[in-house]
């Protein structure tokens, strides 16, 4: 529920009516009562259509509400002085400064100075101070109390102002409440905010230093190129050693297409160059891609059924993403003596779901509560940053990366990504 403190000047004007509506209704009330129960002669006729004002003024908020302009501190400012004037009226045919009711004066002027700028709160107390003070000298007195409720007109008066107080307590205790609301909700929102931050300049930082080390890593790849070439040469009647310099030279190509994305999008966009794939084919070019890279991981992949198949654009920081889960589970599954990683992809219109289980040593509940969002690896020579630097990429599209220990042993990766701003229909790959 949100609070006075926090709405806008249009939200303000709808809580507005609404309090006007209930004004209108109360009063309604008390004049019912007086005239009837308490048998006031009051002036109906010169009150009555005061409080009707009050109504067609309602309507004229309500229509004004159902445009899309935008309002303004001095609009809800306005209202504040017509819901006083129109109090100051209706007071000044009731006993003017003597009415216990005066005091309501006291509920325009907590609204301003809960909702507006302080200039205006300050506005509304001069002018509420002004009606009270004419209110003082120009008034309509009330009528003789001729009745057996009360003894006189001082009885009368203190039961109105236990009514004013009973009034008063109840709106002091929902401002004070919403305030003190708005106030906590709006810590709990810097909180969030500066965590928030604090994570994206991790992130970036994280980002800018790769960049740089992906600078500094292209000679030193390009020096082993040359010297894979050369060794090709003269190792050419060496079969077993030739078979092992391919697999360098393969993973050489593929560090050095990894720098040349990396540079050339710098990892913090989109890439609006993205090829068009089914689902299906993208997961197993990126299996196939990634099985170039380790191909002492024994890869089991699943595909469950059904399998629905969207065209997606296969974007690369996606890509990255997976793929650094996937090293992560290979590195687990190393360091625990196996050579195993499972993979499973579920697919339907809406989501991606790839689970992946390692055969590590598993991790802490603390851990996986941790996971994504601080840096920490199970690995003896690990940095930390390939989880939470996946987890930032996929959330950019709404996903997330959840991890938990299996029954028995390693760990479940669950990768989770809303397909709905990756997906083409057919009809735009033409």
């Amino acid at each position: 529920m949100q609070t006075i403190a926090q709405l806008s000047p249009t939200k303000i004007l709808y809580v507005l009516m609404w309090l006007r509506s209930f004004a209108v209704l109360g009063q309604w009330v008390v004049l019912a009562l007086a005239s009837g129960l308490l048998a006031f002669d009051l002036p109906l006729e010169m009150m009555i259509p005061a409080t009707l004002l009050l109504v067609c003024w309602n309507g004229i908020v309500y229509w004004r509400l159902q445009r899309e302009w935008l309002a303004t501190s001095a609009e809800v400012f306005l209202n504040l002085i017509v819901d006083s004037s129109i109090l100051t009226y209706l007071l000044f045919w009731a006993g003017g400064a003597t009415n216990p009711f005066v005091f309501i004066y006291l509920i325009p002027i907590a609204v301003a100075a809960a909702s507006l700028p302080v200039r205006y709160a300050w506005y509304m107390s001069l002018l509420s101070a002004l009606f009270y003070t004419l209110l003082m000298r120009y008034y309509i007195p009330l009528p003789p109390v001729e009745n057996h409720f009360f003894n006189g007109a001082f009885d009368l008066h203190i039961f109105g102002m236990w009514v004013n107080f009973i009034l008063s307590a109840v709106l002091m205790t929902i401002f004070i409440a919403g305030i003190s609301k708005a106030v906590q909700q709006r810590d709990q929102s810097l909180a969030r905010a500066r965590e928030e931050a604090l994570k994206s300049e991790r992130i970036v930082a994280m980002g800018t230093l790769a960049a740089g080390v992906a600078h500094e890593i292209s000679t030193p790849l390009s020096t082993m190129t040359m010297l894979v070439e050369e060794l090709t040469a003269e190792l050419n009647q060496n079969q077993r050693a030739n078979e092992d310099l391919l697999l360098l030279r393969k993973q050489i190509d593929v560090c050095k297409e990894k720098l040349r994305e990396m540079l050339a999008n710098n990892g913090h966009t989109r890439s609006e160059g993205g090829v068009a794939l089914s689902v299906h084919d993208f997961i197993e070019r990126l299996l196939d891609q990634w099985q170039v890279i380790r191909p002492e991981i024994r890869l089991d992949q699943h595909f469950c059924e059904p399998f629905e198949n969207p065209i997606i654009v296969a974007e690369q920081t996606i890509s990255q993403s997976i793929i650094n889960l996937l090293n992560n589970a290979a590195d687990a599954s190393i360091e625990n003596s196996y050579d195993e990683v499972a993979i499973e992809i579920s697919c339907s219109q809406q989501q991606l779901l790839i689970t992946i289980d390692d055969e590590g040593r598993g991790i802490t509940q603390q851990q996986a509560e941790q996971a994504g969002e601080v840096s920490f690896s199970t690995k003896k020579e690990g940095f930390g940053i390939g989880l939470v630097l996946s987890n930032a990429s996929l959330s950019r599209f709404g996903g997330n990366v959840l991890l938990n220990n299996r029954q028995g042993r390693g760990t479940r990766t669950e990768i989770r990504l809303p397909l709905k701003e990756l997906s083409l229909s057919e009809s735009n790959l033409t």
